[in-house]
């Protein structure tokens, strides 16, 4: 009579979650030190601008006021629109002579 060892089953769910530890280390190593230098910055408006536009960053617009005013109602267009495209080249470029 042979005397049998039976072993028992390793946890899958175990294996699993230590190869999702492993998985999110990685990650966050790699997000952390292969990510690419910024070399320069972005710059800031208020430094780009002069002292005197700087109150352009504040202005409000308004819309309605712009449209309802006499000048711009006296606008008009001096062109045709849409713009009439010529015909360039044949009708069938395949067909003969």
């Amino acid at each position: 009579m042979a005397i049998e060892i039976k072993q028992q089953k390793q946890s899958k769910l175990g294996s699993f979650l230590v190869i999702i530890l492993i998985l999110a280390i990685l990650g966050w190593l790699g997000w952390n030190f292969l990510k690419p230098i910024e070399i320069f910055q972005e710059p800031n408006i208020t430094d780009l601008l002069p002292d005197v536009s700087q109150e352009l960053i504040y202005a409000e617009l308004n819309i309605g006021k712009v449209f309802n005013h006499s000048v711009f109602q006296t606008l008009t267009s001096h062109i045709v629109w849409p713009l009439e495209i010529p015909n360039l080249g044949r009708e069938n470029p395949f067909q003969a002579y």
